[in-house]
C-alpha cells in the first residue's frame, strides 16, 4: 500500500517488502526471547505462562528446553542483519530516509514487549503493522513521499491487526499473564468480563467508519469499499466465538488478513 501511494509497485517495492518481512521475522523472534528473559510472560509452569498458539506451534519453546534464550536471541539478530541488505540497497538507490524507518521498525519490538505493562500494547503493534510498514513501502520507491498520507491510509489495516487481533491472541493468555501485572486493554476485556464479541465489533465498526472518511477526503480510492464484503463474515465469526473460541478465532484471523489485501487491491484498481 505504501508503494502504491508513493508512486507504484516496481522492483524496489518488492525489495522493500522483503526488508519488511525480514524485520518482522526478527521482531517475532526477539519477542519470544524478551517474553522469556525480560518480561517473564513465557516463564513458569504451563498454567503460569502464555498459552500455546495454534497458528505457530512454537510458543514457549525456550521454556520447554527445545532451544536456549541465547539461540533465540541470535536468531533474531540474524534476521535483522539480513534485513540490512535490502535496506542498504534501497538507501543507496532511492534515498537514506528508509534507514530511519528501518531502525524504528526494529526497535518497535522492544516497545511492544514492555508495552504489555504500560497500556500501550495495542498501540505498539498498530505502529508496526500499520504506519511503519506503509512507510517502508513508500520510501522504497520515493525519497520524499507524502508520508502523512501513508500513515493515514495504513491506519484501518493497522487497527484490524492490532486492536482487533490482539484480544483474540491474548484471550487464552489473560488468566496467567494478569497475575504478572500486564495492563493491556485487551487483557482487561477478559478480566472485567466485557463481552469479547461486542468489543471486537466496536473496533471493526470504528475501522470501517475511518475507511469511509479516508475515502471521502480522497486518501483512499473509492474501490477500497471492496473490504465491506467482509462485514457479514466478521459478524458471523464473532457470533460463533462463544461456541468454539479457538476454531472461530482462527477464522477471524483469516478474515482480518483479507482486509488489507482487499484494500490494496481496491487502491490499485481504483487509484
Amino acid at each position: 500500500m505504501g508503494a502504491v501511494l508513493a508512486g507504484g509497485i516496481n522492483a524496489n517495492a518488492w525489495i522493500g517488502l522483503a526488508a519488511g518481512l525480514l524485520v518482522m521475522a526478527g521482531g517475532h523472534s526477539f519477542n519470544s526471547f524478551l517474553d522469556c528473559s525480560w518480561t517473564g510472560l513465557d516463564k513458569g509452569k504451563v498454567e503460569d505462562r502464555s498459552a500455546e498458539k495454534d497458528y505457530c506451534g512454537g510458543q514457549n519453546i525456550i521454556e520447554a528446553g527445545i532451544v536456549t534464550p541465547r539461540e533465540v536471541a541470535l536468531n533474531a539478530v540474524g534476521w535483522y542483519v539480513l534485513s540490512a541488505v535490502p535496506v542498504i540497497y534501497l538507501a543507496v538507490k532511492v534515498g537514506w530516509p528508509i534507514l530511519l524507518v528501518w531502525v524504528l521498525s526494529m526497535l518497535i519490538t522492544f516497545w511492544y514487549s514492555k508495552a504489555k505493562f504500560n497500556w500501550t500494547h495495542e498501540l505498539a503493534l498498530f505502529m508496526g503493522a500499520g504506519p511503519l510498514a506503509a512507510l517502508i513501502g513508500m520510501y522504497s520507491v520515493s525519497p520524499s513521499p507524502a508520508w502523512w498520507i501513508g500513515i493515514a491510509a495504513s491506519a484501518p489495516a493497522g487497527l484490524i491487526l492490532s486492536f482487533v487481533g490482539l484480544p483474540l491472541d491474548e484471550w487464552e493468555d489473560a488468566e496467567a499473564n494478569l497475575k504478572k501485572g500486564v495492563k493491556s486493554v485487551a487483557y482487561k476485556v477478559w478480566e472485567y468480563g466485557v463481552d469479547l464479541g461486542f468489543y471486537l465489533l466496536s473496533w471493526i465498526m470504528f475501522v470501517y467508519l475511518m475507511q469511509l472518511f479516508l475515502i471521502a477526503v480522497g486518501i483512499l480510492a473509492p474501490l477500497t469499499w471492496l473490504t465491506f464484503v467482509l462485514v457479514p463474515m466478521f459478524m458471523a465469526a464473532v457470533v460463533f466465538l462463544k461456541k468454539s473460541f479457538r476454531k472461530t478465532a482462527g477464522i477471524l484471523v483469516i478474515i482480518g488478513a483479507c482486509y488489507p489485501v482487499l484494500m490494496l487491491l481496491g487502491q490499485i484498481l481504483g487509484g
